[in-house]
């Protein structure tokens, strides 16, 4: 256990507690011989006030942080500006990775109760509004890195896409058949979407007429209906009058 204080005006400390890495499988990550095991360290520590803590005593290779203790590393991101990991926030373990064994055994050889001091005048830490401002300006990637980045990631999907068409031509169905596609591209449609609507609600209108548009329309149609449903109905009595009148056997 050792105290840590911000700077060297801090009254208190803040307490570390720290020993060896060792783990049953081994990771080319977290090295055993060469890794340092760090607990309650406090919100305001990151990868770079870590790192400058510990050069002291020799080379960090990296740092690795963690919300709980764990053995597999940390998820770095494939792309880092379209894919950024959720920072680790709060109080954290940390796994510092030297660059050689004798490092690790300075660390280890410190004796309990030691005072370090994280915020120093060549290695300030920033806080509060200066710190947002570093986290702010940090967000604003520059173009060639930004392209670059956009060139890997499509170069990423064309190799994907190449493998996905090259699995599905060699590997053959249920029933034996192998899929076949053609690598001629379609020509892409120069019409937009709102045009081919626009067409198609022309030709509606076109063919559809408006009937019944007004109110008094609708009355008069309904009417007019009425009107030839009661001279067929008169018709049809007509014609039953005629043909009972025209049948030949007449009992009395």
């Amino acid at each position: 256990m050792v105290v840590l204080k911000f700077s060297k005006e801090s009254k208190t400390g803040h307490q570390l507690l720290w020993k060896q890495h060792s783990v049953r499988t081994h990771s080319d990550a977290k090295p055993v011989n060469r890794t340092l095991f760090v607990v309650n360290v406090p919100p305001y520590c990151d990868k770079r006030a870590l790192t400058h803590l510990f050069s002291q005593y020799g080379k960090v290779r990296q740092v690795h942080l963690h919300k709980r203790p764990t053995s597999a590393p940390a998820m770095r991101p494939r792309y880092p500006h379209f894919s950024r990991p959720t920072p680790v926030l709060g109080f954290k373990a940390a796994y510092v990775v030297f660059t050689q064994t004798s490092a690790l055994k300075k660390v280890l050889a410190l004796p309990a109760g030691t005072e370090l001091t994280l915020s120093t005048e060549e290695r300030p830490v920033l806080t509060g509004i200066r710190k947002w401002q570093r986290q702010y300006n940090a967000g604003f990637v520059k173009r060639d890195r930004l392209a670059e980045e956009v060139k890997k990631v499509m170069r990423d999907y064309d190799a994907k896409k190449e493998r996905e068409r090259t699995a599905g031509q060699q590997e053959p169905d249920s029933e034996g058949w192998v899929t076949v596609i053609s690598d001629k591209k379609k020509k892409p449609h120069l019409e937009k979407v709102d045009e081919v609507k626009k067409k198609k609600g022309s030709k509606k209108k076109k063919q559809q007429q408006l009937v019944n548009f007004y109110s008094f329309q609708q009355r008069q149609a309904k009417m007019n209906h009425l009107a030839e449903l009661r001279k067929k109905f008169e018709e049809d009595k007509k014609r039953i009058a005629q043909m009972r009148n025209s049948r030949k056997f007449r009992p009395y």
